[in-house]
């Protein structure tokens, strides 16, 4: 009788404890909790014409009311809390929520260089397709963070504009042979540098300050940007042609870190992804009205706008898609990169 009593205490104490290791994780705290998200980015303040804070604000406050004051978005542009090398690695991390910045800055820190596939030469060669981009983008990312098992979730992406070869009054470009030898400045980056050098230029990597500097004692003729950024830096005073490349769509990848994500009630999960995936699409729209109006300013400073013909916008495109389909082998993107083409050749308006 005592084996048969003992037997049967094991019996019960090997349930227990395997009921105790079946427990389901805690229930989301209870449905009248307030919670707060830390987004901080370098972009400029919307009352400095931030136009990314612009949309991010009305992001934010739709979220509030959607949730009647239970999810709150604590924003902080500009900057203030750090620099892009400061803030990415804590969302990373999970000491910081939410934060917003280029796909190769997000692949650098995470040692994913292939989410950067977008930000390569002659993706897209036009606001209509890089709108068209801007819906899809979110969701294939997400694809490549999860097989990759990145702890980040991509809530949208946003728009500076599509960038474009700017030179000298001395140094016109109609054609790609009129780049010949050209220094052009590029940010510190191997794509940017081979996106020109594929033109035949000399890329000169050097601060986005000294760029007037350098266009004035002759160290440069001309640079690559867009609109919203040459207007913020007062550049354009300092070069004479703007030359439509659009060579390479700027979209910004809004991140937020997907275990803090995932500690909100599902309710709230659903208003914050779908809130910031439709502002964020909605701000890519816009974006291209405003960068026209922006261009008229330019124009405004005695900048002339060169349109090249489609034979030769076809031969800078050539010149940069070796580059680009290299890199998009190396990084194992052919599907994501193919998919994205589809898309986009089916919803480009």
């Amino acid at each position: 009788m005592k084996k048969i009593l003992a037997l049967l205490l094991a019996l019960t104490m090997v349930f227990a404890l395997a009921a105790c290791g079946q427990q389901a994780a805690p229930a989301p705290a209870s449905s009248d909790e307030t919670y707060t998200l830390k987004f901080y980015h370098i972009f400029a303040a919307e009352e400095s014409g931030g136009h990314e804070s612009l949309w991010i604000n009305k992001a934010a406050a739709e979220v509030e009311k959607q949730s009647g004051g239970r999810l709150k978005i604590e924003v902080v542009p500009g900057g203030t809390m750090g620099s892009e090398e400061e803030l990415i690695p804590q969302v990373f991390s999970g000491d910081l929520d939410m934060s917003l910045s280029g796909p190769s800055v997000w692949g650098t820190v995470g040692q994913i260089d292939a989410i950067g596939w977008s930000e390569l030469p002659y993706v897209v060669d036009n606001y209509s397709q890089m709108n068209a981009l801007g819906e899809v983008l979110p969701d294939l990312t997400n694809k490549q963070l999860e097989a990759a098992g990145i702890d980040l979730y991509c809530l949208g992406a946003m728009s500076q504009g599509i960038r474009c070869l700017c030179t000298i009054e001395s140094k016109p470009v109609k054609t790609v042979a009129d780049c010949k030898d050209l220094r052009i400045r590029v940010p510190q980056s191997d794509v940017y540098m081979a996106t020109v050098e594929g033109w035949g230029c000399a890329p000169t990597a050097m601060s986005s300050s000294q760029v007037i500097t350098g266009l004035s004692n002759g160290t440069i003729d001309g640079l690559e940007s867009d609109p919203a950024s040459i207007l913020a830096r007062g550049q354009q005073e300092a070069f004479h042609w703007y030359v439509e490349t659009y060579h390479i769509a700027s979209l910004n990848l809004l991140m937020i870190n997907k275990t803090n994500l995932q500690k909100l009630p599902e309710d709230l999960q659903k208003i914050l992804i779908d809130v910031f995936k439709d502002y964020c699409v909605q701000q890519c729209y816009d974006r291209e009205i405003v960068n026209n109006n922006l261009l008229s300013d330019i124009k405004a400073a005695g900048v002339e706008v060169v349109s090249l013909s489609p034979e030769e916008f076809a031969k800078f495109k050539e010149a940069d898609t070796p580059f680009r389909d290299q890199k998009i082998a190396e990084w194992g993107d052919e599907a994501i990169f193919q998919e994205a083409l589809d898309y986009v050749a089916a919803h480009a308006k």
